[in-house]
């Protein structure tokens, strides 16, 4: 992934430090591919266009597929 893709390392260490996170440069450079391959995902769902009635979204941590 190229440097120029998603935010700055700059940026980037501004919103971990945000996060309560303090980390080295060569860190923050490590994980910057990572933060902006979800980024990219993440701006993706946001851009769906949905209708009232496909807005029901349910999470059960418990379910059992196999029950």
């Amino acid at each position: 992934m190229a440097e120029s893709e998603g935010i700055s390392v700059e940026q980037f260490g501004t919103l971990a430090e945000r996060a309560g996170l303090i980390m080295k440069h060569e860190e923050l450079v490590a994980l910057k591919p990572m933060f902006d391959h979800y980024a990219k995902q993440i701006r993706m769902l946001f851009e769906i266009d949905l209708d009232a009635e496909d807005m029901a979204v349910v999470y059960s941590p418990n379910w059992d597929p196999q029950g």
